[in-house]
């Protein structure tokens, strides 16, 4: 393991793209600064041309696992972080590993651990996701979804083929799967059901059935609306915007 402010070849480089939003991105540090008998890590944060202290905030943990580097311009507004996270892959991950966390969102003290634990029981699998808890992200109140959500989780080719049932946050997978498959694309306004699509057509994925991460989201009203004007968009658009200003 590492001791605080020590770097050693990290087994797992965490990328974190971010906009403006310095404050909210020290809980998401602080969480990954928290993980409990976790294997060595970086976390490699992009910020996506930010104008704000995003780089202080970093400096200020006097951390070298903490590696930090701003795009020198902004993406088109449809990107949704695409091409930070690409960068933040190909550019400066390190590790073997790639995981994802959202700036706004955290991991529980558990999520290396108890994801590097399946990764020891599978070794030959290179997907390992797990589930979220969520939590309204004005209050931090939980919010219950679907009580069958453990069940519904569950691995299954056919079903991803369908509907997007990972979250970005809650995926660890070899840097060599998204070297084969290619990165994030910023074309496509579901990037991450592409990249999961891409992925499981050469692999099965493996399911850790735990709540590993907390996703804050707008509370259940407007988090709903927020799916329906997705679906109407895609409905409108299709998925793909490479030829939409």
């Amino acid at each position: 393991m590492q001791g605080n402010g020590q770097m050693q070849k990290p087994t797992v480089s965490i990328i974190t793209s971010t906009y403006n939003r310095s404050g909210l991105l020290r809980r998401a540090i602080d969480s990954v600064r928290a993980q409990r008998d976790a294997p060595p890590w970086e976390m490699c944060i992009v910020g996506d041309c930010t104008p704000d202290d995003t780089e202080a905030v970093v400096a200020s943990y006097g951390d070298a696992r903490l590696r930090f580097h701003n795009l020198p311009e902004k993406s088109p507004p449809r990107a949704h972080g695409a091409i930070a996270k690409n960068w933040g892959v190909f550019e400066m991950a390190r590790g073997d590993w790639i995981a994802y966390l959202d700036d706004d969102d955290e991991y529980r003290p558990d999520f290396l651990r108890r994801m590097f634990a399946a990764v020891e029981a599978d070794p030959g699998c290179p997907v390992f996701y797990c589930r979220c808890q969520y939590r309204d992200k004005a209050t931090g109140r939980r919010i219950f979804g679907n009580p069958f959500q453990g069940w519904l989780h569950r691995w299954n080719r056919e079903k991803l083929q369908r509907y997007n049932f990972i979250n970005t946050a809650n995926v660890v997978h070899t840097k060599a799967l998204i070297e084969r498959v290619g990165g994030w694309n910023p074309g496509d306004y579901f990037d991450d059901y592409d990249l999961w699509k891409r992925m499981s057509a050469v692999t099965d994925f493996h399911y850790v059935n735990r709540p590993l991460v907390v996703s804050h989201v707008p509370d259940c009203p407007p988090f709903f609306k927020r799916l329906f004007t997705k679906g109407v968009k895609i409905l409108l658009h299709g998925r793909r915007l490479e030829d939409q200003g």
